[in-house]
């Protein structure tokens, strides 16, 4: 009975469906129902989540099938585009956030927020500089600060931190996704209306599925630029750091991206758009003279606010191209894609130079994620789970082993015929990347099945949780804010991204720390939280501005805006990916 009442609960809810590439061109995308799957609605059921979660998981398993229908037999994703998926006005939304959500989460936790520009205010409030508010208190981001930022407002790892609500939305993903990405990183959005330019044009190293929730927010999407023309750089994150994108390298004259959507997304509007594709979103004039919106919560014209779903194949290494490289330094083979010029490098994913020189079609499958059915949302230590992923498996390795061929055959080089790659060393290196992925899959679920208990545990506490996140906050219930719980993940996160790595470390040398390059996301102690009487194994989140190659320390900035200069590398974790795109 109560599955039935689910199913029916579910089948209200309206979706455009996911084009195929040949449709995809036209933009006229016709709305059609979407239910929740058997598989999506028992799941939901039997963690006690609400009905609309096994509808989200349901959705991700479309993008899931989407993504697969779309991986060549040689394991390439060249075909996969940008889509768009109209909600139908009359239906409910299928995911709900909007600033109330936001203001209950601030006010109830210790968050942290970033933004495009500067946000050195963020997080302290009138009290900060007065010596009766403790410190721990007025450092907090309250809801004040994100209600006077004058441009976007960045969450990152908002479904690890925020509990409520998004945090089953992650784990609905997850599960959905069933392997089709290794990981995902739910980031929350919130920007003011009629911001002329809220992101510029930048690159992703994520798939993501952008859910708008509240309000309204325009999207230009194009094609990736040729990355032979500067091949020094990574086209995963085109238009961050020091290099930039401007429109008119997207539009002008001999440009070769082309512009694919140009769309505003309005609450319950979901997008999906694949790494490496430019885009650049504002909010200026997209209501028009629409004056009979209900959408307003905050003004006569709303703030924007969405989430962005990252899939993070990518962000740990898990594709093609990082295989091959790892494949080759563990048997201290040439590649010919490393120039290190003899220095030590134990970058495995790092898409610059040569690579970027080959023809379209190769460049395009080293480029590609291999999730296929390497990974599952449930680990699989059943013994016939792992017998299944034989064929998967020997697929995979016959791929890369081809990919690595091809590579050499255009870049003119030739290995010695007792020192070249064989099938049974790239079968080797899938085995390892299916090892160290699951457990990368395994710790994003626990991380957000961690947040679903910890946000059960407040509700049981009937708003006791709210009343005690000051100064006097009992020592038991300060290690649950989500500053303290998913900084263990993180960690273990880190530890396994690092055991890949070494794993194809040829010269095994543990004292040689990860490169950190500017615009690194890390960890650190806050500067003054050994003054301020905050447990000082707490780790907060900073990036790297400032390499210093005389002395090897490092500047970090710390989500509140502090910085602080000639960091040492032993009192820095990471860097790490999770979560970190804009």
């Amino acid at each position: 009975m109560m599955l039935n009442k689910i199913l029916l609960t579910c089948s209200a809810f309206l979706y455009a469906s996911i084009p195929p590439s040949s449709a995809f061109q036209s933009h006229l995308l016709k709305e059609h129902p979407i239910i929740a799957s058997p598989d999506s609605t028992r799941w939901a059921y039997e963690n006690n989540l609400d009905a609309k979660h096994g509808l989200t998981s349901t959705l991700f398993q479309q993008v899931a099938l989407y993504l697969r229908s779309h991986t060549e037999s040689n394991g390439s994703r060249a075909s996969c585009l940008p889509f768009l998926m109209r909600r139908n006005i009359n239906s409910p939304m299928m995911i709900e956030f909007n600033c109330h959500d936001l203001e209950s989460a601030v006010e109830s936790d210790y968050l942290s927020a970033g933004g495009w520009q500067s946000t050195a205010d963020l997080g302290e409030d009138e009290h900060a500089q007065t010596d009766n508010v403790h410190s721990f208190q007025a450092q907090r981001l309250h809801w004040k600060s994100v209600l006077n930022t004058p441009n976007t407002i960045i969450f990152n790892s908002a479904g690890a931190y925020i509990s409520s609500i998004l945090s089953a939305t992650s784990l609905a993903a997850l599960h959905g996704l069933d392997g089709a990405a290794v990981g995902i990183a739910l980031n929350l959005y919130v920007t003011p209306a009629n911001v002329r330019t809220s992101a510029p044009p930048h690159t992703d190293k994520q798939d993501v599925v952008v859910v708008q929730t509240q309000g309204r927010k325009r999207w230009r999407v194009y094609s990736p630029p040729d990355s032979s023309i500067k091949s020094e750089l990574d086209p995963f994150t085109r238009g961050k750091g020091a290099d930039s994108i401007t429109l008119d390298m997207l539009e002008g004259e001999g440009s070769q991206s082309k512009l694919l959507l140009d769309v505003t997304l309005l609450p319950g509007d979901i997008l999906f758009i694949p790494a490496r594709f430019p885009h650049t979103t504002d909010t200026l004039d997209c209501y028009g003279d629409d004056e009979d919106h209900d959408e307003t919560l905050l003004g006569e014209t709303d703030w924007s606010m969405h989430l962005t779903i990252g899939l993070d194949s990518h962000v740990w290494a898990m594709n093609y191209i990082s295989m091959r490289t790892l494949a080759l330094r563990t048997h201290g083979m040439h590649d010919v894609l490393q120039e290190t010029n003899g220095v030590v490098d134990r970058s495995m994913d790092r898409c610059v130079g040569r690579v970027n020189e080959l023809s379209n079609d190769l460049r395009e499958g080293l480029y590609s994620s291999v999730d296929d059915t390497m990974f599952s949302f449930n680990s699989m230590n059943d013994l016939s789970d792992q017998q299944s992923l034989k064929p998967s498996m020997g697929k995979l390795a016959s791929n890369l082993l081809s990919f690595h061929d091809r590579t050499n055959l255009e870049c003119g080089w030739v290995d010695e015929i007792d020192h070249s790659l064989t099938l049974d060393q790239c079968l080797e290196t899938v085995n390892q990347f299916r090892n160290v992925g699951q457990k990368i899959a395994d710790a994003h679920r626990d991380m957000y099945v961690a947040a679903v208990k910890e946000e059960q545990t407040r509700i049981d506490e009937q708003g006791g949780w709210a009343l005690n996140v000051g100064d006097s906050m009992l020592e038991e219930r300060a290690k649950r804010l989500s500053i303290f719980r998913v900084a263990i993940y993180f960690q273990k996160l880190d530890a396994m991204r690092e055991e890949l790595r070494a794993w194809g470390d040829t010269s095994r040398h543990a004292e040689i720390a990860i490169e950190l390059l500017i615009g690194d996301q890390v960890e650190s102690v806050y500067p003054t939280n050994r003054s301020r009487g905050i447990d000082q194994s707490s780790w907060s989140s900073a990036k790297v501005v400032k390499v210093r190659t005389d002395d090897g320390l490092f500047d970090l900035q710390f989500f509140d805006g502090t910085v602080q200069k000639g960091v040492e590398r032993n009192n820095i974790t990471g860097p790490h990916g999770i979560g970190i795109f804009i």
